[in-house]
């Protein structure tokens, strides 16, 4: 007992043992892996045996198909049989059936030889066989009737009354290619099934393979040759082999097969004569005797060097632990605590060491953050409501916080907002923007202080505002320069760009408010002037002081005339027309122009599938999307071309109706995949047989999100489920689902339900208490 709760103590020790197991661990999976190696080779050997084996059955068959043809051929063609094949005397055909007879004993695979005489309306056969031949030929009568017309030159299967089963195997000869055989003359040359067995039998023998069962079927499931081991229909032929021999889609393969509490090897060949089916059953356990000696000898072995193995890792762990085992004697007693059991002894001694510091440093973080948070506080709180903030509460606020804002004098509020904001936020996770838009605030803050008092603080929706004053006042180039420098800073070290909007100068602290939503309404003006402009109230003054909306009639003639006749001249330059006009519209108008040229547009495009068999079908709700997402009116446009590019493609194509199917298809894969990790938008590409760039494309246009996305939602809805209606832990649910990167999952779940994996099952189990 106290060997063993010492050896628990000892994490390094453990962990030593453990480096050797792992040799051992090595040592057993080579030796399974040689054992199954083994079994796939004598596996690939008997496959190989099989397919020979059923080639050349299949090529027996087709030899022997041709023979009977080239002899029913010439039968059929020869002057003797003329009588039999249409005379009118009946006297005449008796006399010629002798020959026929002859013909028939001196073949081992003949069973007989059938003329059909249309003229007589009779029948003659040889007569040289066991079965009746009234029987016979009241058989292939029947035949004839109910097949019109007769197989030609075909071996068919035919159950004649003799007995269970095939009788025989017969083949028809008539003029003509699809020629009545009622109503004509007729050959029927009948080949013996045992001929067949007999061949399949010696193949076998030659094979050394007497225990296996071959038989042959049609592609009905019927057994139309077998060598009798096993009587095929003791199982369900039809119903079990032949359904799992189709769906498989091989022409030549192999598979396991249960019978009776018997595990058979099933080969079969396909696409035989006549859509014929060459099936051969082994016994199971036959096939694998060798491997299983090889796997007994290889388990004596492993054990032998296993037991060895572990004594010897005992032995060197031991030697190895025998140091540290001393330092930790020595830490004990310095420490008098005894360690904690539950830490490896390096991390123990490296803890005791290093506690205290990290307990300092937590305490002046938890200070720094708690005077930083109440700052942004009350920054925030005197943007969003300057009015109502008296004096004594700014300057107490001035003394406490260090807020550098002036009272009185001249003061101007910038506001930074990053282009491509939906863009940098898709591949930038949650984490960094936050860092992001604290970057952009010390960088200004930096830049502007040199000159003038400054304040910054992101306001948690997209944009970074920036108060900015000074006694002696403002000088407007020297700030212009300012904020270019900001602008020029961002882009070189963080490789994104930002639009710069300033109100007009105010000089008492309570107009901020005010000020800053006449930046931000400044701000939207990137529509006309671009990204990374810097905005400045004279630059949008006409803007802003024309109120007039109005499309000239004949602009939307020049685009609706353009659209319907595919001039893609026309349309671009009735859309740069209307570029020119939009610019000169308030922010305001500019939206209403831009949502009559989506109405028209989309009018337009109902109007043309209307009048054409080939509908454009064009995603307008995305279409619209796209538009509220663009940030300057040059995206806008070409949103409307891309529109009426589509438009004029898909009336051409269906192209629409495939993408749709892509799209549906990508969503059954990530339904039914979604727990694989290693899911993503190049391996459904790989399967869809796609550019992943298409792929992605086509997502996205059909269903508004990307495929990641889609994947990250199912996966998010089935961790929702698992949390609501499971006791796994989390880190169980998020490998079930296919995450492997638990800071990844962590972020992903609370930006889509608002709160973290554990806070929401809490939640679940509080409401469901409820």
């Amino acid at each position: 007992m106290n060997l063993l709760q010492t050896l628990r103590s000892r994490k390094y020790l453990q962990r030593i043992l453990l480096g050797f197991m792992l040799v051992v661990m090595l040592l057993i999976a080579a030796s399974a892996l040689l054992y199954l190696n083994a079994q796939s080779k004598v596996s690939s050997m008997e496959h190989d045996a099989d397919r020979k084996l059923l080639t050349q059955i299949k090529y027996n068959i087709e030899n022997m198909n041709q023979i009977v043809k080239d002899l029913a051929v010439s039968t059929f063609n020869d002057e003797d049989f003329i009588a039999l094949k249409s005379g009118d005397d009946f006297e005449q055909s008796i006399l010629k059936l002798d020959k026929l007879t002859r013909l028939v004993s001196q073949s081992p695979y003949l069973h007989s030889i059938v003329f059909y005489n249309a003229v007589q309306g009779r029948f003659f056969s040889t007569v040289n066989h066991t079965m009746s031949t009234d029987v016979m030929n009241q058989s292939f009568r029947e035949y004839m009737k109910s097949h019109d017309p007769l197989p030609k030159l075909q071996l068919t299967p035919m159950e004649l009354g003799g007995g269970e089963g095939v009788d025989v195997f017969s083949l028809f000869v008539y003029d003509g290619p699809t020629l009545n055989a009622v109503n004509g003359n007729l050959l029927i040359v009948n080949i013996k099934p045992t001929w067949m067995l007999d061949n399949v039998k010696a193949l076998n023998a030659l094979a050394e393979r007497q225990n296996d069962v071959i038989f042959v079927t049609d592609n009905q499931g019927r057994v139309l040759i077998s060598n009798d081991l096993m009587k095929p229909d003791q199982m369900d032929i039809k119903n079990e082999l032949i359904p799992q021999i189709a769906a498989s889609g091989k022409e030549l393969d192999y598979f396991t097969y249960s019978h009776d509490g018997k595990k058979y090897r099933v080969t079969y060949l396909t696409r035989g004569l006549n859509d014929w089916q060459i099936i051969s059953l082994q016994d199971y356990d036959a096939v694998l005797t060798n491997v299983r000696q090889i796997r007994w000898t290889a388990a004596i072995v492993t054990a032998s060097v296993v037991l060895l193995t572990v004594l010897i890792s005992i032995y060197f762990s031991i030697k190895l632990y025998r140091p540290i085992g001393h330092l930790m004697t020595l830490v004990r007693r310095n420490d008098g605590r005894g360690g904690d059991l539950h830490r490896d002894e390096l991390s123990l001694i490296a803890s005791s060491y290093s506690q205290m510091t990290d307990k300092l440093k937590e305490l002046q973080q938890d200070q720094a953050a708690q005077q930083n948070i109440a700052k942004v506080y009350r920054l925030r709180n005197l943007i969003a409501g300057s009015t109502g903030v008296p004096e004594q509460d700014l300057a107490h606020d001035r003394a406490q916080y260090g807020l550098d804002i002036p009272v009185t004098g001249g003061m101007i509020v910038a506001l930074a907002r990053i282009d491509n904001l939906q863009e940098v936020q898709a591949r930038t996770p949650e984490a960094t923007m936050s860092l992001l838009y604290f970057a952009i605030c010390n960088i200004g803050q930096e830049l502007i202080r040199g000159s003038y008092s400054c304040e910054a603080v992101d306001m948690k929706n997209g944009h970074v505002v920036f108060i900015i004053g000074h006694a002696g006042g403002i000088g407007h180039e020297e700030l212009r320069t300012i904020l270019r420098e900001l602008q020029d800073t961002v882009r070189h070290y963080y490789h994104i760009t930002v639009t710069m909007s300033v109100s007009p100068v105010f000089s008492s602290y309570r107009d901020i408010t005010a000020m800053c939503g006449q930046a931000l309404r400044y701000a939207d003006y990137r529509m006309i002037l671009g990204k990374e402009a810097l905005i400045e109230p004279s630059l949008v003054q006409p803007n802003e002081e024309c109120s007039q909306f109005h499309i000239p009639p004949e602009l939307d003639r020049q685009l609706i005339e353009g659209l319907k006749s595919g001039d893609w001249e026309r349309i671009n330059g009735g859309m740069d027309k209307w570029l020119e006009l939009v610019r000169t519209f308030s922010f305001e108008n500019m939206f209403s122009a831009m949502l009559h040229m989506f109405v028209t547009l989309g009018n337009t495009i109902n109007e043309m599938n209307q009048n054409n068999l080939q509908a454009a079908s064009v995603n307008l709700q995305e279409i619209n999307r796209r538009i509220l997402e663009k940030e300057t009116l040059e995206e806008v446009k070409e949103v409307f071309l891309d529109l009426v590019r589509q438009a004029l493609d898909k009336r051409n194509s269906g192209r629409e109706e495939k993408a749709r199917l892509v799209a549906e298809t990508i969503r059954e894969i990530v339904a039914r995949q979604y727990a694989d990790p290693d899911l993503n938008v190049q391996k459904i590409a790989d399967m869809l047989r796609m550019s992943h760039v298409y792929l992605g494309q086509v997502f996205k246009e059909q269903e508004g999100i990307t495929v990641v996305d889609c994947i990250n939602e199912t996966r998010l809805a089935q961790a929702r489920l698992y949390l609501e209606q499971q006791q796994m832990t989390v880190a169980e649910i998020m490998e079930k689902v296919g995450f492997s990167n638990e800071s990844y999952f962590y972020r992903l779940f609370k930006r889509r339900y608002g709160t973290t994996p554990k806070e929401y099952r809490l939640k679940a189990a509080i409401n469901r208490n409820a």
